[in-house]
Order: C-alpha cells, then sequence, then structure tokens
C-alpha cells in the first residue's frame, strides 16, 4: 500500500523555484526530467499515474509518487484546480516585458552562448554590447571549470556575479540550459528570479528551444 495517493483532477506547474532547477543544470535524472515535461505543455497538464511515471522515466507507481512528494516537499512543483496558460510569447520585443522584473534596478539581458544579446531592457546599446561580451567570456569560464568546481569544492554553479564590497550582487549571469541551446541570463542589480515573470521566461525558452 502507498504511503502517497494523487488528488484528483490537480493540474501540475513548476514554482520559481523549479523552473530554475531545471534550466541551471543539464544532468539527466527524474526530478529535472519531471520539471521540463511540465514546460513542454503550452498549459499546466492534468496529473495522472501513468502522465507522472512518464514524465519521471519510472516504471515504478510508488517511486514515481516518492518523486512526486519530494519535489513537493521543496517547492519545486505547485498545483492548481484548473491549468495555468503560457502567455503567448515571442524571443525578442515581447520578453522585454518580462526582464525588468527579475532585477532590483529593471536592467537585464539575454544572452546566448556565441554572446549574442537576443534581448535587452534599461540599457543602452553601448553598454549591453559590453555586457554581451562580457558573458561570453563567463561562458567560457563555465564549460571549462563548472566540473572542476564541483569536483573539488562540492560547488554547482549556477551563476556568477561580480559583488560591491558588501558581496551585493551588481551584475548577475545564469547560465541556462534549454534543450540543445544554451543562454547566459545577465541582471544588473540584486536578482530577483523568485517571480512568475521567471517562470513565464523559462516556458517560453522552452517552447521554442527546448526538446520534445
Amino acid at each position: 500500500m502507498s504511503d502517497f495517493q494523487l488528488v484528483d483532477n490537480l493540474y501540475l506547474s513548476p514554482t520559481a523555484g523549479g523552473a530554475f532547477y531545471a534550466v541551471t543544470g543539464f544532468e539527466d535524472e527524474p526530478m529535472r526530467r519531471l520539471l521540463l515535461a511540465l514546460l513542454r505543455h503550452r498549459s499546466s497538464p492534468r496529473v495522472t499515474s501513468q502522465s507522472l511515471r512518464e514524465w519521471l522515466g519510472v516504471d515504478d507507481e510508488e517511486a514515481a509518487l516518492q518523486w512526486l512528494h519530494r519535489a513537493q516537499s521543496l517547492a519545486l512543483i505547485q498545483g492548481s484546480r484548473s491549468p495555468l496558460e503560457m502567455p503567448a510569447l515571442g524571443i525578442g520585443q515581447e520578453l522585454q516585458d518580462l526582464l525588468p522584473a527579475l532585477s532590483s534596478t529593471g536592467k537585464g539581458l539575454l544572452v546566448d552562448w556565441n554572446g549574442l544579446s537576443l534581448v535587452h531592457t534599461g540599457l543602452n546599446d553601448e553598454t549591453a554590447e559590453t555586457l554581451s561580451a562580457l558573458s561570453a567570456d563567463l561562458i567560457s569560464v563555465q564549460n571549462r571549470h563548472a566540473a572542476r568546481l564541483a569536483d573539488h569544492f562540492g560547488l554547482a554553479t549556477h551563476g556568477w556575479a561580480a559583488v560591491d564590497a558588501y558581496g551585493s550582487s551588481r551584475i548577475g549571469a545564469w547560465p541556462l540550459y534549454i534543450g540543445r541551446e544554451r543562454f547566459m541570463l545577465v541582471l544588473l542589480g540584486e536578482p530577483q528570479l523568485n517571480r512568475r515573470e521567471f517562470i513565464t521566461l523559462v516556458w517560453a525558452l522552452n517552447e521554442r528551444y527546448g526538446d520534445g
């Protein structure tokens, strides 16, 4: 007899923390598979025993329910009685409405793995180009040293930052792994990633660039 039971007619979607977990790593494991599966739907799907096992990539129902309980305990997923719909967003001008909410200064940009700025807000073109060039260098550092930092220090590098004398972030950069594509989210000021806009950003990127 299982210790856990599914609630009937419950629709699942990632929280901001779940969206962050899903795209700041690329290791293939059940938790990330679950979150990425949810992000592949244009509206939050209704969970069933079968769909849960398929999303997690596990065959055992009890194991699937344990993973679901763990995701809930870590506040990586949220349930609702009606599905949440993904806004119709493109990659470009439309995303400018999302970036300001992610920074205390309302300034940021999204850069691809080649250092090309896809969208920026609150910045003039010269500043955006400078930060794009910086992002390209950080991407190279991430590629060369992330695994070494994890192996030797147990430090998973989810982001890089330029800080002031008090340790507060002035510029932060976070690699985002979307399908086979790689991006860098760069924000000026204090990051504010625990917001609905971050979920929408990740959702929109997965809609266009995600696998499946």
